[in-house]
Formats: C-alpha cells, structure tokens, sequence
C-alpha cells in the first residue's frame, strides 16, 4: 500500500482523529488509527468504543490497502517534519515515512484487531443546519451533570418532535434549555440523549461556518456527516446514553411573580469579584433585591473575608433575598448575549428563570437557590 500526502494535509486530519483516540486503554489498537486507501480516496480512523472518527480526503493512493499506524507517534513525527510531500508506505505492518530528507518506520497493528465501525447509511440522511446545533450544544452541554450515578443526566437530550428541535441538559441543580424552528425533522418522534463529548466534537468540527451536515439517527448510535471541503470529509458516530431523561418541564416554574432586569457585563463582573469571598465549598453569593437595587454579598469564614456590591437593577417586587452558587450565574452569563438579563422569581427556595431581555433566541437557564448561610 502507497500513498503520497502533503505534511499539511497530514496534520489536519491526524488533528480531527486524534481526539478520539483515547488517553489510557488496555487495548493497544485504539491508540492506533486505521488507514484505507481505496477508490473513495484515503480514510484516516480512530474509535474509544464509544466515539469513532473517520476522515477522507479524496486523494488517489498508488497502491490500495488497509493498516494502521500509532497515533500519537505519529503525530509527533508529521508535526516536526518540514513542509513537504510525505511518502507512506507499508509492507507486513510496518509503516514508513518518507519526506524530504530522511525516512521513519513504525510498526502498526494488524488491521483485523479494530473495532467495526458503524456504517454510514446515507439513504437515511437527514440534512440540517451546522450553525444550528452547534449553537444549542454551546448553550447547553455547560449544564450536563458529572454524577455517574444518574447515566441519563449524563448526555445532551436532543427532542425533534414537531417543527422544533430542543436540546436540554441538567445536573438537578442548574438547567439550559434551547429550542430552534426546524421542520427537516418533523415526523421524528424520538428522545436521544448523546454524550457530551461527542456533540463538542462535532461543533468543533463544524466552528463557526455555515454548513449542512448530514445526520443519521440509530437505534443505539447516532452519526454525523461533516463536510470540511471538496476533498473533506468528517464521519463522527457516537453511542447514545440509554433513557429516559426526567422530565425537565415538570421542573421550570410558570408562576414565578418577580422579575429584574440587570445589566449582563456588570452582573457578571460583580458576581466574579465578589465570589472570591466566597465559602469555598458552596460558592454561595447572596442576592438581595429591593426597589431597583441588587445588592450581591458573600462570607468566607475561614479567611475572615466579606464582600459586598451593590448594582442598579430592575425591581418593584417585595424584598427578596435568595442564595446562588456564583459558578453556576457565572456559567450562565457567559451564554447570555443580550445587554441585559432578566430574572423571573418567587421564593427564596424556588428555582429561578433566566433569559436574554431581547428574546432573539428561544433560550432559558434556570438555578436552584441554595441554603442561605446565616
């Protein structure tokens, strides 16, 4: 098998696979990529066994054949190679690299040892907006839980019912919702909840171009398709997390009766400043609202620390004083675009909602308060 590719082209899609390879294995095929060169052009591949990768450029190898070579060795040496063609070529799994100057031998693994791929069923694409899903994964997947011992709340839940498309993640403490018009996939009924790794793959894949990728949805998997040019293109499949997701409607308040508005870059600052005298294990920052002021407050007791500010809010409600982890209002500002937010409340104890005062997306965040320190 032969095969001649510039150190260019090489980086790029050593970059695209090398995130699914995996940083410890017992396997030691998954910290090889598999190499296809056919008629189609050259497949670079790289699986975890939970997300795979394969990339194709559409370049005519001299001789076909199938073998893969280790990854991160790999990488090394194209990465330090100088700007030039690059010869690869394999005889009885062991890989060389020709370029300019010198050459480098690797030994691969038998092909036969990786893992099957999933298949790429294209007659049962669905085309949609790149932009799109990578903009609802941003203003969500910051809210996935980390907890093991809840699996569904683990994943992304992406619902496409209907002529919208919803995407929602929440940890029980804080939850982002987003919903986008979409009537491609009208007719799909299901719930899948995708692991978080792969859809931040997939939005990296996608940055900010305004692309159509093509979507496949299984029974166990779901996979993408993601054109980079003419001559790329990206697979990325992914297992889906097995259900179901609580209902997260039950838990977004309709009857919150207080509302204030706060500019967005000075709640946040103040939020940030304020919080590093903060209790270091619940973060906590006490929000204070009364007659069109906000008067953020935070204790440390093992530093003998206070901190107080006070902000020009919004605000005709009775007096109202409730406790937020500051991470998680940080967290939730940093996805917000307007130039102010507003709050919609009712307890100290109820969740509160959280929203762009311009409404151009269709997008809320909702806290849980926490205890108030005394």
């Amino acid at each position: 098998m032969k095969f001649t590719i510039s150190k260019s082209q090489f980086e790029d899609v050593l970059q695209i696979v090398l995130n699914a390879i995996p940083s410890k294995t017992t396997l030691p095929i998954l910290g090889n990529i598999l190499v296809n060169a056919d008629d189609d052009g050259i497949t670079f591949s790289a699986t975890d066994l939970d997300i795979s990768v394969s990339t194709t450029l559409k370049l005519k190898p001299s001789k076909k054949g199938v073998f893969t070579i280790p990854a991160k060795t790999t990488n090394e040496i194209v990465r330090e190679l100088p700007q030039s063609e690059i010869e690869v070529s394999v005889a009885n799994n062991r890989v060389e690299l020709k370029a300019e100057r010198g050459s480098y031998k690797v030994s691969g693994i038998s092909p036969d040892e990786f893992p099957r791929l999933p298949e790429y069923k294209s007659a049962k694409e669905i085309k949609i907006t790149g932009k799109d899903i990578a903009l609802m994964v941003k203003r969500t997947n910051f809210a996935v839980s980390m907890d093991e011992t809840r699996p569904a709340l683990n994943g992304i839940l992406w619902q496409t019912s209907g002529d919208k498309m919803i995407m929602v993640a929440t940890d029980g403490h804080r939850l982002a919702r987003m919903r986008v018009n979409n009537s491609k996939l009208s007719g799909l009924t299901d719930d899948l909840i995708i692991p978080p790794k792969a859809m931040n793959y997939l939005t990296r894949l996608i940055g900010d171009r305004d692309v159509e990728i093509g979507v496949v949805f299984g029974e166990k998997n779901i996979t993408f398709s993601i054109p980079k040019d003419e001559d790329t293109n990206t697979i990325v499949s992914s297992r889906l997390i097995e259900g179901p997701y609580p209902n997260y409607e039950q838990v977004i308040p309709s009857e919150n009766d207080k509302r204030m508005i706060v500019n967005r870059d000075e709640l946040h600052a103040a939020v940030r400043r304020v919080s590093i005298l903060s209790n270091s294990l619940t973060h906590q920052v006490r929000f204070m609202m009364d007659k069109n002021k906000l008067e953020l407050s935070a204790t440390n007791v093992d530093l003998g620390g206070e901190a107080k500010e006070t902000l020009p809010c919004e605000y005709e409600g009775e007096r109202l004083e409730l406790g937020y982890n500051a991470n998680y209002v940080i967290d939730v500002m940093k996805q917000m675009e307007s130039e102010e937010v507003v709050f919609e409340l009712s307890t100290p104890v109820a969740a509160g909602i959280i929203y762009a005062s311009d409404r151009k997306e269709d997008y809320l965040c909702l806290i849980m308060p926490l205890r108030l320190a005394e």
